[in-house]
């Protein structure tokens, strides 16, 4: 009878152990990638779209260009200094302030003026990197 007890033992400490491995070793889900629905145009940073602030450089400093993406830091759902990723334009970052870009709107800065029109007027998804 001992032999048997022993073997019960073993039995349910392997049994233990595969439980507890299989729970330790469960892929953990990837963290969903936050994103907005997002109304956005494009700007050209010359006098065309920015006058008088058509310098150059964006509401934090940096180079207007492409990738510089104007916002509603107050009322929007993004904040300064964000990366985001914008379907349909690419890697941006939320640099810039737009005196029509009001609550759930973003403008996105282009090279040329007939990129800016070209774009329009789109609902699109813009996914928050960091």
């Amino acid at each position: 009878m001992r032999n048997i007890d022993r073997l019960i033992c073993l039995v349910l400490y392997i049994l233990l152990i595969s439980i507890l491995y299989a729970i330790y070793t469960l892929p953990v889900p990837a963290k969903e990638t936050k994103f907005f629905i997002l109304e956005a145009t494009g700007y050209y940073p010359g006098p065309e779209c920015c006058y008088p602030f058509d310098d150059g450089f964006t509401a934090i400093g940096d180079v207007a260009g492409k990738g510089s993406v104007a916002i509603d830091d107050k009322n929007g759902p993004l904040r300064m200094g964000q990366r985001v990723w914008v379907e349909g334009y690419g890697l941006g970052k939320c640099n810039d302030r737009g005196s029509a870009i009001k609550g759930w709107k973003i403008d996105l800065c282009f090279e040329t003026l007939q990129e800016a029109k070209e774009w329009g007027r789109k609902l699109i998804k813009v996914y928050v990197l960091e």
